[in-house]
């Protein structure tokens, strides 16, 4: 086990003298706890489902299927960066899957008046 001076940090030699600054440290029994603190990283799929879902709102929802796999990738990774991006991966997956939903409904909508109109007009679209 390494014995550290209880001074300046650096390590004893055999005789409990530090070579940097000159003094015996009598409990040279003491260690240096050094503890590295890191960034946790930053969950991408999350961020990008996140982002995509706003420009999919100005896209008229064309990249709403795009953002909401992203986002579905983003929450399932949340764990492998500690929780990072859980929130925004969330938020991505309910505003893709409304814009998705308001798609369906206004097609629906939109190809039930085409039929509908076309009936009433005389004509038939096969």
């Amino acid at each position: 086990m390494a014995k550290f001076c209880t001074k300046c940090g650096n390590e004893l030699n055999e005789d409990g003298f530090c070579e940097k600054c000159g003094t015996k440290s009598e409990t040279s029994n003491v260690q240096i706890n050094q503890t590295i603190i890191t960034k946790p990283k930053s969950n991408g799929f999350a961020t990008a489902g996140f982002v995509i879902s706003l420009v999919s709102i100005l896209c008229c929802g064309g990249t709403s299927t795009i953002g909401l796999v992203f986002s579905i990738i983003g929450l399932v990774t949340a764990n492998k960066y500690d929780g990072n991006g859980k929130g925004l991966a969330i938020a991505g997956i309910i505003i893709n899957a409304l814009l998705i939903i308001v798609l369906i409904i206004f097609y629906s909508l939109g190809l039930a008046t085409t039929i509908f109109d076309s009936y009433s007009n005389g004509y038939r679209y096969y």
